[in-house]
């Protein structure tokens, strides 16, 4: 059977109709989603996902509600994935927008966008269309929790969990490990886990040290120099899959 189309809807909002009442007031731009792009019609089902691990079925009634039938428990939610994956990335002129979007398809958990020595200074700073594209990214890829954009910050000024583990993507140094096999060798697979990737021009010396100062490790995503975009979806792809991969041996022991 297929797949119902999701909506997305502030969980604050869904809290509400906890008390008995089923039916949610839609917004303009929810009602216009489902009537004129999803192209619903009234009595017509669809997913409702709150972001926080919760997904029920409603019906749309008119053009403007919608009512979750009874019997469904609206307290009951999936656990978020573990641990948690974060993706850092210096401010792109060029390609943002992709790595939000395709993080997000792939299951990246956390974005932060960050300013350092070397960003490009025509890198544009929109947080309220990359929420946006965030929000359509969930809808379109069904996953359950919707991932935390971060404001800006300064690569100086950034400072992740204190029990996280965090990977400094670097280039031209053949020494360092590749960032697979630094996932590999993480003993604690309970703890969050970052890889941070630097602008077009690099880490300048001053942003070396102070990684190494902190204790970051410093990582190679391969042995092509990628563009920062690309960089940021291959380390998506590279915690996505060591997760995936981690999940499997626990369940059978290995």
């Amino acid at each position: 059977m297929a797949e119902l189309r999701r909506l997305l809807v502030d969980p604050a909002r869904l809290d509400r109709l906890a008390d008995g009442e089923r039916q949610l007031q839609l917004l303009p731009d929810e009602s216009h989603y489902l009537r004129r792009v999803l192209r619903l019609r009234s009595g017509d089902a669809v997913a409702v996902v709150d972001g926080t691990g919760g997904c029920w079925t409603a019906c749309l009634l008119g053009s403007d509600q919608l009512e979750i039938p009874a019997g469904q428990n609206l307290s009951q939610r999936v656990p978020a994935p573990e641990p948690p994956l974060g993706v850092a990335a210096v401010l792109m002129r060029r390609g943002m927008e992709d790595w939000l979007r395709m993080g997000c398809e792939l299951g990246v958990d956390r974005f932060q966008p960050l300013t350092s020595d070397r960003r490009v200074v025509q890198a544009d700073h929109r947080p309220q269309r990359w929420s946006v594209i965030l929000r359509e990214a969930v809808e379109q890829c069904e996953r359950l929790w919707s991932p935390q954009l971060a404001d800006l910050n300064s690569l100086d000024a950034w400072c992740p969990e204190t029990e996280a583990l965090v990977g400094f993507a670097v280039t031209r140094e053949e020494t360092v490990p590749c960032a697979e096999d630094w996932l590999m060798g993480c003993a604690d697979r309970a703890r969050p886990i970052w890889i941070v990737i630097g602008p077009e021009g690099g880490w300048s010396e001053r942003e070396r040290q102070l990684a190494d100062q902190r204790g970051w490790q410093p990582v190679r995503l391969g042995d092509s120099i990628l563009r920062s975009s690309t960089a940021a979806v291959r380390a998506a792809v590279t915690l996505v899959s060591w997760r995936s991969r981690s999940k499997e041996r626990s369940s059978t022991g290995a």
